[in-house]
């Protein structure tokens, strides 16, 4: 495996955009790591790399080679996997990708839930602004994605998905939390709290707000969901959420929830997806496959409410 600790020099490299800050992660001196970039910009008879004041950057030559290196990187990943799963014992790491509207609440209790059956398997999550998530399934550096509203599904080959009808969250004292069910116009006229354009949910909003002839004017907006839910907590306003997240996630004190009436808002879609054809390795496919499962339940469980 001697080469492929070559790969993963150019790869750091490439993520840092320097290679005195890659050789800090590599726990190596910079001068031997600019060696080593040196060796194989040599090999290759092209330079990978363009060197400027604040650092490195892929040329056009390196761009088609980093995408090599982690083909083969993940491809080594999905091997080993299913040669520790021939042995009975499941190791593995599996990188996910989701949109900062979800991450955080829906994945934890999965994610731990599949570490206690299996603690050889690892993991790394991280949350982008809608339009990056696909983009982390292209470049191979995510197994899987976990999304509301995708943007393109071109190169996603879909695992599961499943319709989600937003709800408000609001504080448990909010004059309108005696209502069963809200107006789109009672939540823009009690102090909006809202995500980003360019989100999903903000997008369904506005387009609710198009059809409706509404102003879409949010009085605080952030990118952390968290924090919105904290502010509707405080009574600073209402905030949106997903029926997904809020089952997933613990009771929070002072808290309720309240979907809208019909007809009032279009439902959105959360998708779980993977890099079309690409074989996932064995701990990030059975992991996939918990996720839909869990999917299955939650539909299953709305459908059940539904006929009642």
């Amino acid at each position: 495996m001697r080469h492929m600790l070559a790969l993963k020099y150019v790869d750091a490299v490439a993520r840092a955009g320097s290679i005195r800050a890659a050789a800090e992660v590599l726990a190596i001196t910079p001068s031997a790591l600019n060696r080593r970039i040196l060796a194989i910009e040599e090999e290759l008879d092209i330079e990978i790399f363009e060197r400027h004041a604040l650092g490195v950057r892929l040329n056009s030559a390196g761009e088609l080679f980093i995408h090599h290196i982690r083909a083969q990187m993940a491809d080594l990943e999905r091997v080993r996997s299913q040669i520790a799963d021939l042995s009975g014992v499941r190791i593995g790491h599996v990188r996910i990708a989701t949109t900062k509207e979800i991450g955080g609440r829906l994945l934890p209790r999965l994610i731990q839930s599949y570490r206690a059956d299996f603690p050889g398997v690892t993991f790394s999550l991280h949350a982008y602004d809608r339009g990056q998530v696909e983009q982390q399934l292209q470049n191979l550096e995510a197994d899987i994605v976990v999304m509301f509203q995708p943007l393109r599904l071109a190169d996603m080959q879909v695992i599961s998905h499943q319709q989600q009808h937003l709800s408000v969250a609001l504080a448990a004292d909010h004059p309108l939390a005696a209502h069963a069910e809200l107006r789109l116009v009672d939540f823009l006229e009690h102090h909006p709290l809202l995500p980003p354009r360019g989100e999903g949910i903000r997008e369904i909003v506005e387009a609710a707000c198009v059809k409706k002839g509404l102003n879409c004017k949010p009085a605080i907006e952030s990118d952390d969901m968290a924090l919105l839910r904290h502010l509707a907590r405080q009574g600073a306003g209402l905030a949106l959420d997903l029926p997904l997240t809020i089952s997933a996630s613990p009771t929070e004190a002072d808290l309720v929830y309240r979907p809208f009436k019909a007809n009032e808002i279009e439902p959105g879609f959360l998708f779980v997806g993977q890099l079309y054809k690409r074989t996932l390795p064995v701990a990030a496919r059975k992991f996939a496959d918990r996720l839909r499962e869990m999917f299955e339940l939650e539909t299953n469980a709305l459908s059940g409410v539904a006929a009642n």
